[in-house]
């Protein structure tokens, strides 16, 4: 298999003036987009680990995959492609078939025939044909503009374009102009929940899962009904040579994180499981673990990418590996960017501090609106929501001016009243680092962007930081550490070991005068 690497998520200004080309005259093409970091060819019929038949050139304007089989042996061909990477396919009899979230393509073919699976709700197509297919197929219940238009009084040419409400929404484009093909499919692929690069417009179902926490709780905690639990029973395990018995039993325990801070709101470090005093019920349990030195973070960096920071792209680099330096060699960091109106998960949760530096060296080029609400939420559903009780954070580097507060295009799905309120269940701490570069727009934007920013971080524990812009971000840092450092993680065995599914409230106090402490009201006994 011919194995090419090139730079996931690749949509930096290198990989756009470099776009793949994909010649195949005689033979299908199949090209399917991935998540992963290299370019993969091979031809039908082989294994895939074998390049026979396929050639490579590099010039400074493309990157050339021909293929060029031995006599007798399949034309056809096979391209894993990275998403993000632009790419041209040409054959003459060939199908061309593409499968994916597609960045930029143009399809081109004399006699072949073209089958796509895109994402419909963010790429356009425009599709040009000149004699219309035998064989036409759309998605199940949704139309698609397909028209001829005559060009001369002999020619005539078949036109399918399909747009969406705002260009500033679309991710990708396709073009094709084909000439005889036999059958035209168009399907839509829907976006897996594990891929790295999302629509801001999934954040509704994100926001709702909290919500329906949140709901649960204000009804008391009670579940739907569920069958009668299984209390846990004592497993006897003969052991030794006696034949004594070891009796074995399920203890769960509860771990649930605070924040500690003195009356001044500066944070408290150096406490320890004697200065705590835990109530469950009414009723004081018995603290097993208190420790912030040992327990590692999950943290969460969300760079603001939009249009208005074209200009920070080194600052906003220089920041994040400013924030990856920061954390202690057990935490795990995670890398996000709102780009383009999209979610791109850059790095999931590592301690690789190589790899997170590798992403930053390659982040996505600033461009389009800024759907911030909706893009905290998905960065806080894509891992963090499945890390209840660990210590988890999610830094904001942003000037805070979602486009429903400037009004432009491509606003938030979400308001922030609904991001805030849904916040009270998320198990992490947002700290925005809330750049006042924002003030130049005027029209007292960034006034109400930090009123917003400030209350989610307040109803997630957190705390939020200014900086006079990205380029500033340093002195802000020591200060963050400083608060993190205050989040203690708590974790007892409850006295009431049966976990039924209903709500159970937990106060957490600091025995020290003036000490204040941030912490969840309780937690479902699932």
């Amino acid at each position: 298999m011919l194995i090419l690497l090139i730079t996931l998520l690749a949509v930096s200004a290198a990989a756009v003036a470099q776009p793949l080309e994909i010649i195949n005259e005689h033979g299908a093409v199949t090209v399917e987009v991935v998540s992963e970091r290299w370019v993969r060819a091979w031809r039908a019929g082989q294994s895939s680990d074998s390049s026979d038949g396929i050639t490579v050139s590099k010039s400074p304007v493309r990157l050339l995959i021909e293929a060029r089989p031995p006599e007798g042996a399949s034309p056809d061909i096979h391209l894993e492609i990275p998403v993000g990477v632009r790419f041209v396919v040409r054959t003459e009899d060939g199908d061309i078939r593409v499968e994916g979230m597609v960045r930029r393509a143009t399809l081109q073919s004399l006699r072949g025939s073209l089958d796509l699976a895109v994402p419909l709700n963010v790429t356009q197509l425009n599709l040009e044909i000149t004699s219309r297919p035998a064989t036409v197929d759309f998605p199940p219940g949704q139309t698609m503009p397909f028209y001829s238009v005559a060009i001369h009084p002999r020619l005539q040419v078949w036109k399918l374009t399909h747009t969406l409400p705002s260009r500033d929404l679309a991710y990708g484009s396709l073009d094709a102009q084909l000439h005889e093909p036999s059958r035209l499919s168009v399907r839509d692929w829907p976006i897996p929940e594990d891929w790295p690069l999302k629509p801001h417009t999934l954040s509704k179902a994100a926001v709702q899962r909290l919500v329906a926490k949140a709901e649960r709780r204000r009804r008391g905690g009670r579940p739907a009904p569920v069958p009668p639990r299984q209390l846990p029973v004592p497993v006897e395990e003969p052991v030794a040579a006696d034949d004594t018995a070891i009796f074995k039993f399920d203890v769960r325990m509860v771990s649930m994180n605070v924040a500690v801070s003195d009356s001044g709101g500066r944070p408290l470090a150096g406490l320890t499981k004697a200065d705590f005093i835990v109530e469950e019920e009414g009723k004081r349990q018995d603290i097993r673990v208190a420790d912030p030195e040992e327990s590692p973070f999950n943290m969460a960096i969300l760079l603001d990418l939009s249009g208005s920071t074209s200009v920070d792209l080194d600052h906003m680099r220089q920041a994040a590996l400013k924030l990856i330096e920061m954390a202690g060699p057990k935490d795990q960091v995670a890398l996000y960017a709102m780009s383009g109106s999209m979610f791109y998960r850059l790095s999931s949760l590592t301690t690789d501090r190589e790899a997170l530096i590798e992403q930053c060296n390659a982040l996505p080029y600033p461009a389009g609106g800024s759907p911030l609400w909706d893009t905290i939420a998905l960065v806080y559903d894509d891992e963090l929501a499945g890390r209840e009780g660990e210590r988890n954070a999610l830094i904001a580097i942003s000037d805070g001016i979602d486009n429903r507060i400037s009004g432009q295009s491509v606003p938030s799905m979400l308001r922030a009243t609904r991001l805030i309120e849904a916040s009270g269940e998320m198990n992490a701490r947002i700290y925005p680092i809330f750049l006042l570069s924002g003030e130049r727009f005027g029209r007292n934007w960034s006034v109400k962007a930090r009123g917003r920013m400030e209350a989610l971080a307040r109803k997630t524990g957190g705390r939020l930081f200014t900086a006079r812009s990205v380029a500033d971000i340093e002195p802000v840092l020591p200060e963050l550490a400083e608060e993190m450092r205050s989040v203690y993680e708590i974790a007892y065995y409850p006295a009431n070991q049966d976990f039924d599914g209903g709500w159970r409230r937990v106060s957490i106090k600091v025995g020290i005068p003036g000490a204040r402490v941030r912490a969840r009201p309780g937690y479902f006994a699932d």
